[in-house]
């Protein structure tokens, strides 16, 4: 919601200073040297500036998501491997399964 509201902003004051400056400017790149509005040229930088912050904001957040999806799967293979062990546990405790070797490796980590 917050990055709504900035970009909504963004684009509000954008707008509003193309509008502002419809005065004639002179750009240079190298030796090419081109006439162009004012506000035409500020549009012209910031949305394609926009649009590359958002894309490399989202991917930092696909980012951050596929790590926390990856964390919960461990977590939750953790769990069942604890609810396993207590189980065994209390089996034992209860002697109805005699003691075995083959006990509930953990898995290995990558």
């Amino acid at each position: 919601m917050i990055r709504l509201l900035i970009i909504v902003l963004f684009l509000a004051f954008t707008a509003i200073f193309a509008m502002s400056n419809l005065d004639d400017a002179t750009v240079w790149l190298a030796s090419f040297g081109f006439s162009i509005k004012m506000g035409k040229l500020i549009t012209l930088l910031a949305v394609p500036s926009l649009v590359l912050g958002l894309l490399l904001g989202l991917t930092g957040e696909l980012r951050q998501r596929r790590r926390a999806r990856k964390a919960e799967s461990q977590l939750r293979t953790s769990q069942k491997q604890l609810i396993e062990l207590h189980q065994r546990l209390d089996q034992l405790k209860a002697g109805s399964v005699a003691p075995t070797s083959d006990a509930i490796q953990p898995s290995s980590q990558k």
